[in-house]
């Protein structure tokens, strides 16, 4: 090197500079968005450009005497078993099983989800953080099933596993949440296909009933 020369420099620092700003652009871009880059997306609790409208339906709950001791001898029913949701909106249901039975179905497809968004489940979530997707549970913990036979539906499955593992005097049940977007208005059948109460299975308001899908 001759005096006077400026030192070359290594591409060293170039290379620690590319990384470190590709890191901070991510880590930005992930904070703005709430999607972490590379990973498959998950529906957000708390999104703010896409709310979700939320139904709640509970499984023989043994807290709401008004909707569950209105037969004799039936012990399977859904609350509220006829419901209505807008359509074309990003829906968020939330199934609270407090049921401790098992009714395994005979047909294995009963146990695998169908027609939510990312045909996913997450069992047991808090309000705010989902578990992860599931999408099926083993044959022999299915306790009820949320499902459409006919129409414009016909093939959507929601397995509800048994609440065997969180019953108990005040237990909170077992939690099946799911994203969907119904938009085809109208009012349709919905039945639960795992052979639970024969009785409330053949009686609208108990273990079927109608979901009715309006526009905004």
């Amino acid at each position: 090197m001759q005096p006077g020369t400026p030192p070359r420099r290594g591409v060293l620092p170039y290379i620690v500079l590319v990384v470190v700003t590709f890191f901070i652009t991510w880590f930005v871009f992930a904070t703005i968005t709430g999607i972490p880059v590379g990973l498959v997306s998950t529906p957000s609790h708390s999104s703010s450009t896409t709310p979700a409208t939320g139904v709640i339906l509970s499984i023989d709950n043994p807290f709401d005497t008004g909707n569950n001791s209105t037969c004799t001898p039936c012990t399977d029913q859904y609350a509220p078993a006829n419901f209505t949701v807008p359509a074309h909106t990003l829906l968020e249901f939330t199934l609270v099983n407090f049921d401790t039975g098992q009714n395994p179905p005979s047909n294995p497809v009963q146990a695998k989800v169908n027609g939510t968004l990312g045909n996913c489940i997450y069992l047991n979530s808090t309000p705010t953080k989902l578990g992860p997707c599931v999408q099926s549970i083993p044959v022999g913990f299915v306790d009820h099933t949320f499902s459409f036979v006919g129409g414009p539906y016909t093939g959507f499955n929601v397995p509800v596993p048994s609440a065997v593992n969180n019953s108990g005097e005040g237990a909170p049940g077992t939690t099946v949440t799911f994203f969907t977007y119904f938009n085809t208005t109208g009012t349709f059948v919905w039945n639960c296909l795992a052979p639970c109460d024969p009785w409330s299975m053949a009686h609208a308001g108990f273990m079927t009933g109608s979901m009715t899908v309006v526009n905004p």
